[in-house]
């Protein structure tokens, strides 16, 4: 009954504050163009994506598996391979984002806000891992073998992700923040082995938190080099260049320009 009470109140207050959004967002910004990059505009496009990923999230019953899982099990935390494991996924997530990731970012001086920069990654890192896991929780509702049920979530989530990521994150939320070459190396070497990695992790030991701290650890990182800036930050800002794409959609492809090859100060 209690958790009945919670994931009604948590969807609940998903819907009616994404639905807010939507109403302040067409009322405020409807008419900004694609290339003028607003901070208030771009909190608000994200909180509505992050409200549509927590609904997902109770609908698909993937809410209740994160409360009642434990984070780990007693037979877990005493073996060795599901340490090393664990350990790998927290390691890699450090090298691929807060090293790899951080020294390909372009910033253009724009300021730290730390606090907000946090918040917003780990709000940005539970809903994204919630809706990703929430493909993995799907697809185990179905009898298929391990193998398949790894190939069908990592099929799903690299769908998912290209189009969100490339079609609405990186130009409606990110200011710009890529080349086209950082965007080949990022998705090659930090975003598809993470969720290779991570989704593997997920298929032998079934740890939903953990799954979910990893992209925490992640778009925290993310969040912070890319120096997102608070809402109520001033000044302009570069908007993400794009081109046109799938049905002539605009998706991010990069900056052309004197930072291209160089990484800013930060």
């Amino acid at each position: 009954m209690t958790f009945l009470i919670f994931s009604i109140c948590f969807f609940t207050f998903n819907a009616v504050f994404g639905t807010f959004l939507i109403a302040f967002y067409i009322n405020k910004y409807k008419d900004l163009p694609i290339n003028i990059w607003k901070p208030g505009a771009a909190w608000t496009r994200a909180l509505i994506y992050f409200s549509f990923c927590n609904i997902v999230i109770v609908i698909s019953g993937t809410l209740e598996q994160i409360i009642f899982q434990p984070l780990f099990t007693i037979g877990q935390i005493t073996n060795f391979t599901w340490i090393f494991s664990c350990a790998f996924c927290f390691i890699y997530v450090f090298f691929a984002y807060w090293i790899l990731w951080s020294r390909m970012t372009l910033t253009f001086n724009r300021k730290y806000y730390i606090g907000s920069e946090i918040l917003f990654g780990f709000i940005w890192g539970f809903s994204t891992g919630g809706i990703l896991l929430s493909f993995y929780h799907l697809w185990s509702l179905i009898d298929i073998p391990n193998w398949a049920h790894y190939l069908l979530s990592f099929a799903s989530i690299g769908i998912w992700q290209y189009f969100i990521q490339d079609y609405f994150l990186d130009i409606y939320v990110s200011p710009e923040h890529d080349t086209p070459r950082s965007i080949i190396i990022k998705t090659l070497v930090c975003h598809v082995p993470n969720v290779a990695i991570s989704l593997g992790f997920l298929i032998i030991w079934n740890n939903f938190v953990i799954f979910i701290m990893i992209y925490i650890f992640a778009l925290v990182s993310s969040s912070i080099f890319q120096k997102f800036p608070a809402p109520w930050a001033k000044g302009e800002f570069h908007a993400p260049m794009t081109k046109p794409g799938i049905g002539g959609l605009p998706h991010g492809s990069g900056y052309l320009g004197k930072e291209e090859n160089e990484n800013e100060k930060k």
